[in-house]
């Protein structure tokens, strides 16, 4: 039987995320996490997975309806994809994070991702695995991992994060760290 991959796109509809950027450089977080998820589904499929998506549009989705979207669903793994952003425009890095008390097997899950995108952006900062009490990771009932791919309130980073390039390496690098996973 396949392993079941739910990808959630954080955000979407009203709910934009963090928006950053002026003119040809400005972007909305919900956005570029739907392309991302996109991207990051069909790398899963080539890997044979299944995938599952929260959301497929630009659409507000309640976060207890991703949570129950998932445990219906009866997922292997949970991965909520994010892009950070923080009021210092020089912060930058990638990070993944873990409900504060999750299983070893959501650790495992949170190293491999987390060593795979950081092997491939080596110039990027690593913020390492965190611990963190966001809801989706908290309530959902399989290994969850939440990743923030880049921070977009740093131009640098924002223009990394907007290249079709980049979002497709981020999306193989993810996959990447799912199929270590599953060895």
């Amino acid at each position: 039987m396949k392993k079941l991959i739910v990808l959630d796109p954080g955000h979407g509809g009203e709910d934009n995320g963090a928006a950053w950027g002026e003119r040809y450089d400005y972007v909305e977080e919900d956005d570029l996490n739907l392309i991302i998820s996109f991207l990051l589904r069909y790398e899963l499929v080539l890997k044979g997975f299944d995938v599952m998506l929260t959301r497929a549009k630009d659409i507000f989705v309640p976060l207890i309806d991703r949570v129950i979207k998932a445990n219906k669903w009866e997922a292997d793994i949970f991965i909520s994809i994010h892009a950070d952003a923080f009021h210092n425009r020089t912060i930058s890095g990638i990070s993944t994070h873990v409900f504060s008390r999750c299983s070893e097997k959501t650790l495992n899950l949170s190293s491999k991702i987390q060593h795979s995108l950081v092997n491939e952006f080596q110039d990027h900062l690593n913020r390492g695995t965190k611990r963190s009490d966001f809801y989706v990771l908290r309530k959902t009932k399989m290994p969850a991992v939440l990743i923030e791919a880049e921070f977009l309130s740093n131009l640098k980073t924002r223009r990394f994060l907007k290249e079709p390039e980049h979002q497709l390496a981020l999306a193989k690098a993810i996959a990447s760290g799912v199929k270590e996973y599953f060895k």
